[in-house]
């Protein structure tokens, strides 16, 4: 016999489903009524009412105030998200230190910070950034997400040390920052900005290229990502490159740091800032944009992607942009768009916010159907 007090399956799913329409309203639009939801969703006036106070009982939804609807004797009551629902923190991790933003799931952000590369491991720096971010706002952290320059094993959500990193994680897990902790590399979380908010949101394949002090690409099709095996697809770093990997190349034609095994993004940018008036400039731009167009190419004649997006501190400057579409032009046979990413304050972090707000909004409508 079936409980009386437990809801049948789909009776049950039927509920998420409508609390589901509800809260993803009042996510993007903030303040709405009862009428306004049934009108926008479908969904009946005594489903939604239902819904609506279902969700108030749990603590997702509050009544904010009434006001007079324009017709006769009606008054409608707002609902909102209630203070607190909850909230998620978003950080990134690079050789800047670590920057971290807080928001609600309506996504309007309660606090930021910043704290610069200091002597502890990288797990105690990143694990208290990320405790003093959620301590702003009321309410349970529902979701952390935390952008790392390396790669990420997608199994064991562990960081991938490669050989010649330049970059500080090391051996980070997520397991150890806290629970369902959500870490990926920055390139894939600058993508996923891209895919949802920026230049990408049409195309049906794209690859998102980072020049940055590191190299790599995301590539989605359709609206997967290919991560490979264990996290290491689009490493073009060590893509090969007249006997030497691409990264080795770069630094012998004098963009590489002398201190670091890194690319000089201060080098670059000069170059690009030069290039108009300076015929050494220009010839090494030239270079540089043959070398990463050629191996952009590469992934072009493989995948075919809708569009190539350029994206990192140097990247998305217009005069790299056009080298590497030349390059990429005359290299493939098919009509591939090579253009700069749109999101571009802190596409990583951007990302990483975006994963955490999908996260914690699940994560407050299971609360909902558990309470």
């Amino acid at each position: 016999m079936s409980d009386p007090e437990r809801p049948l399956p789909r009776l049950a799913m039927l509920r998420a489903m409508t609390d589901r329409a509800v809260l993803d309203h009042v996510f993007v639009h903030e303040r709405t009524t009862r009428a306004e939801l049934a009108a926008t969703t479908g969904i009946s006036k005594p489903t939604i009412s239902e819904s609506v106070r279902r969700l108030e009982t749990a603590g997702a939804l509050r009544a904010t105030g009434t006001d007079q609807t324009g017709r006769r004797g009606r008054i409608a009551t707002f609902y909102e998200l209630a203070a607190d629902a909850g909230r998620v923190v978003a950080a990134e991790v690079n050789q800047q230190g670590i920057r971290t933003v807080t928001t609600d799931l309506t996504g309007t952000v309660l606090t930021t910070g910043h704290h610069p590369p200091d002597d502890r491991p990288m797990t105690a720096a990143v694990r208290d950034a990320v405790a003093a971010a959620g301590g702003a706002g009321a309410g349970p952290v529902r979701a952390i997400a935390i952008s790392v320059a390396n790669p990420v094993d997608p199994v064991t959500h562990e960081v991938v040390e490669l050989p010649g990193s330049p970059f500080p994680e090391g051996r980070l897990r997520a397991g150890d920052i806290g629970r369902d902790v959500l870490l990926d590399n920055d390139v894939n979380f600058s993508a996923l900005a891209e895919r949802r908010e920026g230049a990408a949101r049409e195309a049906k394949s794209f690859a998102y290229v980072y020049v940055g002090a590191g190299l790599g690409v995301s590539l989605y099709v359709g609206n997967q990502l290919v991560r490979g095996s264990h996290g290491l697809a689009g490493e073009i770093g060590y893509l090969d490159s007249s006997g030497t990997t691409l990264a080795s190349a770069l630094a012998d034609q004098g963009f590489g740091r002398s201190d670091a095994p890194s690319l000089d993004v201060d080098a670059i940018l000069t170059t690009l800032d030069q290039a108009d008036g300076d015929a050494v400039a220009a010839e090494r731009l030239r270079l540089l944009g043959a070398t990463l167009g050629r191996a952009v190419a590469a992934i072009c004649t493989i995948v075919d992607p809708d569009l190539v997006l350029l994206g990192g501190p140097a990247g998305s400057r217009p005069g790299l942009v056009a080298e590497i579409r030349r390059t990429v032009r005359a290299a493939t046979p098919g009509p591939i768009r090579v253009e700069a990413g749109t999101v571009t304050d802190s596409a990583a972090l951007r990302g990483a916010l975006l994963s955490a707000l999908d996260h914690g909004r699940d994560a407050l409508l299971k609360a909902v159907a558990e309470s």
